[in-house]
């Protein structure tokens, strides 16, 4: 009886866990989108992406958005393709990320 008790706490804080870093990913994926439309019409305006994500306001942006975590969006251009990542989104061991080129969140 024991052990079966303690097998339904440890699925229950395993999947409390999870469920907050769904929720984490949900809300990085749409303050991202923001920032990637912001990104979007910055290039389409200038013909290349800003050196930083803070020249985006406020003409494209009216603040840049920050992570679950109170962080800011990690931002790196490269060329013509980009990323974003927020640190301590799922199970908080890996970064979440977009990468322009495939036009895919991971973490």
């Amino acid at each position: 009886m024991v052990v079966l008790v303690v097998i339904l706490v440890c699925a229950y804080v395993a999947l409390d866990f999870y469920t907050g870093g769904q929720q984490s990913a949900s809300m990085v994926e749409g303050r991202g989108g923001a920032i990637i439309g912001a990104l979007s019409r910055h290039r389409r305006e200038t013909g290349s992406l800003p050196d930083a994500l803070e020249k985006l306001v406020p003409k494209y942006l009216a603040a840049v958005a920050k992570c679950p975590n109170g962080q800011p969006y990690g931002y790196k251009p490269a060329g013509a393709e980009y990323t974003l990542t927020c640190q301590d989104v799922l199970f908080k061991s890996k970064p979440y990320q977009y990468d322009s080129k495939s036009r895919v969140w991971a973490g």
